[in-house]
């Protein structure tokens, strides 16, 4: 029996991508027999614990509460407290943090502790960091192994040609690869809808944050609805741009077609997308873009910003659309284009569901990760 212990460290448990992407970390990991648990230093929301409890995981909240400390000394003080703590009581063969804010910091913590294996996984695109010298030295002198989601990301990150993970990859001494997030395609089932509906719906299932672009959509949403008065927009998430956003709608005079559904939780997000005739992900960066692939398993059309990740997972007009969401004529056009062709909207739907299945699902991820530790098991590096 596989007595490795991982202990996978990330700064908070909410109902987000990165979270629910670390969800089938866990799983995977259980999957290959390793023993596992999970330290969140922060903010953390019940339901993605049980998530984490219910794959098998132990879960450790460094703070009860969730409170996240302000400032950089408290934030030490607190990481240092916590993590030594952890270590003491988990004793863990192998780390691996979730590179998110305050991510090189618990990476230089964990390594002072004398943590000898450290693997990290990015969830961002590189270019959003000003000061990219410090993964880049993390990658080189603390981590066996730093993972982006996307090879757009690993390029900005590390400035050279990037990889996807393959066997063998570590043993030719490479540092850092890409290991595309993934989403659990076998059992859904193929969904189209039916053309002719009251109401046509656009879906966004995103958190309510500037990065995210949602302000774009709504700047559309005049021009759309000119041409097709009948479309509404479901919006399912939260976060600090709702009321900003909500106040925008108002002014532009399309609150009406919007629907405000909140965060919901992840056993009835399939509900939300089955409402959904086409999946909207204006980003104005996106390390990867877990929503579009969650879209297309459902063999829903996407629309994305012609970005980061997004221009890896839809390819052209073949599984999906790229536009400049920036512009809200070039938004509210595709939106148009595709309202107005039933035949292309089930045809990118079902090309979509296809290259999910081939390149992001949940069964490719997981041999990836066990071939990756095993390989790292086996090359003597844990």
């Amino acid at each position: 029996m596989n007595k490795t212990k991982v202990l996978i460290a990330i700064p908070c448990l909410l109902l987000g991508g990165t979270e629910y992407q670390t969800l089938n970390l866990v799983k995977a990991l259980k999957q290959s027999g390793y023993i596992v648990e999970v330290l969140c230093y922060f903010e953390h929301d019940i339901r993605m614990v049980e998530y984490m409890q219910k794959e098998g995981a132990e879960v450790v909240l460094m703070s009860p509460d969730g409170t996240r400390p302000v400032g950089i000394w408290p934030t030490v003080k607190a990481l240092f407290s916590g993590i030594r703590q952890a270590l003491k009581s988990s004793r863990p063969d192998v780390v691996h943090v979730q590179y998110m804010a305050p991510g090189a910091l618990a990476i230089i913590i964990f390594k002072l502790f004398g943590v000898k294996k450290i693997l990290t996984t990015a969830h961002v695109p590189g270019h959003i960091y000003k000061r990219k010298w410090i993964p880049q030295l993390i990658s080189k002198t603390m981590t066996d192994l730093f993972m982006t989601v996307s090879q757009s990301s690993e390029h900005s990150f590390f400035d050279v040609k990037p990889e996807l993970y393959h066997k063998g990859l570590i043993k030719s001494g490479r540092k850092h690869c890409t290991v595309y997030n993934c989403v659990d395609v076998e059992e859904k089932s193929l969904h189209v809808k039916a053309t002719e509906c009251e109401y046509f719906t656009l879906g966004v299932v995103s958190r309510l944050s500037k990065e995210k672009g949602i302000d774009r959509l709504i700047a559309a949403m005049p021009f759309v609805l000119q041409e097709l008065p009948n479309v509404k927009l479901l919006i399912v998430g939260d976060g600090r741009e709702k009321i900003v956003l909500r106040e925008q709608a108002k002014a532009l005079h399309v609150s009406h077609a919007i629907t405000w559904a909140g965060l919901q939780p992840k056993e009835l997000l399939e509900s939300y997308y089955k409402q959904m005739d086409i999946v909207v992900i204006p980003s104005r960066f996106e390390g990867f873009g877990l929503t579009a692939i969650e879209a297309m398993s459902y063999a829903i059309p996407v629309i994305a910003s012609r970005v980061d990740g997004l221009m890896e997972i839809i390819e052209g007009e073949h599984s999906g659309m790229l536009v400049d969401c920036s512009d809200s004529s070039d938004l509210s056009s595709a939106v148009v284009s595709l309202r107005q062709n039933n035949e292309k909207r089930k045809i990118i739907g079902i090309n979509g569901y296809n290259r999910v299945k081939a390149t992001f699902s949940y069964n490719i991820y997981q041999k990836k990760i066990a071939e990756l530790y095993s390989e790292i098991i086996q090359g003597g590096r844990i």
